[in-house]
């Protein structure tokens, strides 16, 4: 099952629960309710989903060529700046709150943040729209 093919009302339900409980940390997945885990199944189907229909896409553009050098790193970084960025606005810049729903240290992050150029000011100005 997709994100997309999830009926309407189930997505209106999990928006208006994540409103209603905020950014609240949940425990393990078994203590999810069942609209969590079905969201969270979606997505996890669609993410690699969607993975793999860009990189097919990227591979048959080639034409048979080989792709250009540092391709894992490339990749990864296109997928680590909006994550983390997404994160980060979701939890409103906390950066300790960030680094745990990552499951990464605090620090890291703040690697990672440096490293990737994230404007934490930015990133505050479009949270408070």
């Amino acid at each position: 099952m997709t994100a997309s093919s999830l009926p309407q009302q189930n997505a209106l339900q999990a928006v208006q629960a994540t409103q209603a409980f905020g950014t609240q940390a949940f425990g393990s997945p078994r203590q999810l309710s069942p609209l969590y885990r079905q969201r969270a199944e979606a997505f996890n189907e669609s993410l690699p989903a969607t993975v793999d229909a860009c990189l097919k896409t990227y591979f048959k553009d080639l034409n048979g060529m080989s792709p250009a050098a540092g391709m894992y790193v490339k990749v990864i970084s296109q997928v680590e700046k909006p994550l983390i960025e997404h994160v980060l606005r979701y939890v409103r810049i906390n950066q300790v709150r960030a680094a745990s729903i990552l499951g990464i240290n605090r620090n890291t992050l703040r690697k990672k943040i440096q490293a990737l150029n994230i404007d934490l000011d930015k990133l505050m100005s479009d949270v408070g729209h």
